[in-house]
């Protein structure tokens, strides 16, 4: 695991990077090798999203996560969040530097982020996690590291949102670490949808404000009830 020091941002043309600093790798150096060698690599789980792609790529025997999001987000109130709380992914490698300066092994680790203001790019270096994602009825079997890493995410303000074995990636020394989280929007908010399917998916149970635990159980309550109505609901 790297130990962050600093992450540099600095502006070049129409693209805008933040990236860590490193002796050993130039990340912005690797970033331009990828771009010219772009198509050469192996595709990843291809998305059904446009302009979002996923790639491996190996440089000096080490392998890395290259990714690629051209999505733009229409929804108003998502662009207005985003307006008032900054750019997604140059929030996130902020919080996942944080993390790594800790020492606190729960998630991937963020490279680089750069966004092309011409085309709406945004492009990603994380590290590639050894490993395998968890089954489902593998969730409760490691609890008590899944609670644990949950729990330290909300520390660093951060949450999945999204709760299952496909986000949770088990390492071959026995590690839980989880992938793709979310960073943006009303976090103390979303931690609630950690907790509540954390509870009633695999009975897992962690401390989150009231308030939250208060609004998302009547808002969840609300669009079940919505669905029975409506026929979309056993």
């Amino acid at each position: 695991m790297n130990n962050f020091a600093k992450i540099i941002e600095r502006q070049r043309g129409n693209i805008k990077f933040a990236y860590v600093q490193n002796d050993e790798i130039d990340y912005l150096k690797l970033f331009d090798q990828f771009l010219a060698e772009e198509g050469h690599h192996q595709l990843l789980d291809p998305s059904d999203k446009i302009e979002r792609y996923t790639y491996l790529i190996n440089h000096n025997q080490t392998k890395f996560i290259f990714k690629i999001d051209g999505g733009v987000e229409h929804r108003l109130e998502r662009r207005i969040i985003a307006k008032l709380t900054g750019d997604f992914y140059f929030n996130l490698i902020r919080k996942l530097a944080k993390i790594s300066l800790d020492k606190c092994d729960i998630a991937y680790e963020l490279y680089l982020v750069a966004f092309d203001e011409k085309t709406k790019r945004h492009y990603m270096i994380f590290n590639f996690i050894e490993g395998r994602s968890l089954a489902w009825d593998e969730m409760k079997d490691y609890g008590e590291q899944i609670k644990h890493c949950v729990e330290k995410l909300h520390h660093y303000n951060l949450v999945s949102n999204d709760i299952h074995g496909g986000n949770f990636i088990l390492t071959p020394d026995g590690k839980i670490k989880a992938i793709d989280l979310t960073n943006s929007g009303f976090i103390w908010l979303t931690k609630a949808n950690d907790a509540i399917e954390l509870q009633e998916r695999f009975n897992i149970k962690i401390e989150v404000p009231f308030l939250a635990m208060a609004i998302k159980k009547f808002t969840h309550g609300f669009k079940r009830l919505s669905r029975k109505l409506r026929g979309k609901e056993n």
